[in-house]
């Protein structure tokens, strides 16, 4: 009995070997990468070809009964997307295409041979091209390591033993696909049932990120996306969570990963092409909920060179304002509210720039003039606090850069440091400059004022920002 299972294994694995080495295909990186992946096809008893046609099958059939969308401005956007993804992609050099599927789910899915989906829904909650990019890429990294037909080898095998085998080998010997469909079982759109594991889903997520780097974009925007989708996760799971499960500390090793990738020192996080298919998508532009005080800003008319709907510039009077700790006392323009921000943090800005975004709650406030102050517990230095408040920052706000570096100043009459990021706002997309100001307060924490206007009116609010920074005093 010993014996026969140790005959059992080496015929499993001779056949093994054989099949993978015909039909498996090198790994080597495309032309143009700068980069090897870290990985290789499982093993599979498919051939690269099959692939191709199994995933064609799959795909009609998909079309067939699934709503796709038909816009040709978007279809050609994800499709000069995707090849442009998929020219990074190692392996084989499958036919990559690309299809739009009508449905507000946030979801995207590969199909072997490189037949890829991505539902509108997945577009529409995409916050910049990197983020829609990140999840192509995923899909992109699927079909490249061939986990469709490694995934269907493994349930075939664990129904029909080793018999198997030899049908599919024959099959693809003879080139009949339609043989090497049916001897696993005819799976056509039920292919998308057979759910990746850990390994495979991490495997897409490097591999992923690595293709995103090497196309231009930054793979932070693909952790911000998945990020957006554990924060809309509720009691509701999103349906690409659902299908792609996190094979744990996703986001974490994503991020660890960037060292090792060749990522662009100014890389690109959206592109006009981007807005305008979401806007297509969505019908509108980003909006604020009904009862909302803020407005879009700048002129209605791109002509118009007066700036219209506008909040109302800083007063020239000025309100002492103290924070119901007594960590703090400012003073700020007269026709500016004060709004509470949670955790002891103040928001205070003019009428027509703040407001709540639809499904947010109460505390989350956005504002396009005005600024933002509080206390916060930090951990070491505050050199080293800062750099990493303003991490987070840009960690909220992907489109945001640096700009110069970290300063020394004055806040309070003590040692304080200055720092600037600027980007598009989320609002509506003005061009908006915040400058960062630290210090820390007498029982170890880190006290903060950031000042937001956009930059055509950095002038006409620098004046209130100096005043209310000068008229600042801290607890002793």
């Amino acid at each position: 009995m010993f014996g026969r299972k140790i005959t059992l294994f080496f015929l499993v694995f001779s056949l093994l070997a054989g099949q993978a080495c015909r039909g498996g295909g090198s790994m080597d990186a495309p032309a143009g990468s700068k980069s090897q992946p870290q990985f290789k096809p499982g093993f599979n008893l498919f051939s690269p070809q099959q692939d191709i046609q199994m995933g064609q099958q799959s795909a009609e059939q998909i079309m067939r009964e699934t709503p796709m969308l038909d816009d040709p401005q978007i279809g050609g956007y994800i499709s000069q997307l995707g090849a442009k993804l998929s020219a990074k992609a190692a392996g084989e050099r499958f036919p990559y295409s690309f299809r739009v599927v009508a449905t507000k789910e946030i979801n995207a899915f590969a199909l072997p041979g490189g037949f890829l989906f991505v539902n509108a829904g997945t577009i529409a909650a995409a916050r910049n091209e990197g983020e829609l990019a990140g999840v192509m890429a995923h899909e992109i990294a699927h079909a490249a390591l061939r986990h469709g037909t490694n995934q269907a080898t493994k349930q075939r095998l664990a129904q029909l033993g080793l018999g198997v085998l030899g049908t599919i080998a024959s099959s693809g010997e003879a080139g009949d696909t339609g043989g090497a469909v049916a001897a696993i079982g005819g799976l056509g759109a039920n292919m998308l049932f057979l759910k990746f594991g850990r390994t495979a889903e991490k495997q897409a997520d490097i591999e992923g990120a690595r293709i995103i780097a090497e196309a231009g974009y930054d793979p932070r925007d693909m952790a911000n996306f998945f990020k957006t989708l554990q924060a809309e996760g509720g009691q509701r799971v999103p349906e690409m969570l659902s299908d792609h499960p996190d094979p744990g500390n996703r986001i974490q090793y994503i991020l660890a990963e960037i060292p090792k990738l060749p990522v662009s020192s100014n890389p690109t996080h959206s592109s006009p092409e981007f807005e305008q298919v979401k806007a297509r998508l969505t019908g509108r532009a980003p909006q604020m909920s009904a009862g909302s005080q803020l407005r879009r800003i700048g002129p209605s008319d791109p002509t118009d060179l007066e700036l219209k709907n506008r909040p109302p510039r800083p007063a020239g009077q000025f309100k002492a304002f103290q924070a119901e700790d007594n960590s703090f006392a400012i003073q700020v323009p007269a026709n500016w509210d004060a709004l509470p921000g949670g955790g002891g943090n103040y928001i205070f800005a003019p009428k027509g720039a703040y407001g709540k975004m639809p499904g947010q709650s109460e505390d989350s406030m956005m504002v396009t003039h005005g600024i933002f102050v509080g206390v916060l517990n930090a951990q070491g230095d505050l050199q080293s606090a800062t750099r990493a408040f303003i991490q987070r920052q840009l960690e909220t706000n992907a489109d945001f850069q640096p700009v110069g570096q970290i300063r020394q100043t004055k806040l309070a009459n003590q040692p304080a440091l200055a720092a600037a990021v600027a980007g598009p706002s989320a609002i509506n997309g003005v061009a908006e400059l915040d400058i960062t100001y630290t210090t820390v307060t007498a029982d170890g924490r880190m006290f903060y004022i950031i000042t937001i206007s956009p930059e055509d009116e950095t002038e006409a609010y620098k004046a209130a920002f100096q005043q209310i920074l000068n008229s600042l005093r801290l607890a002793r």
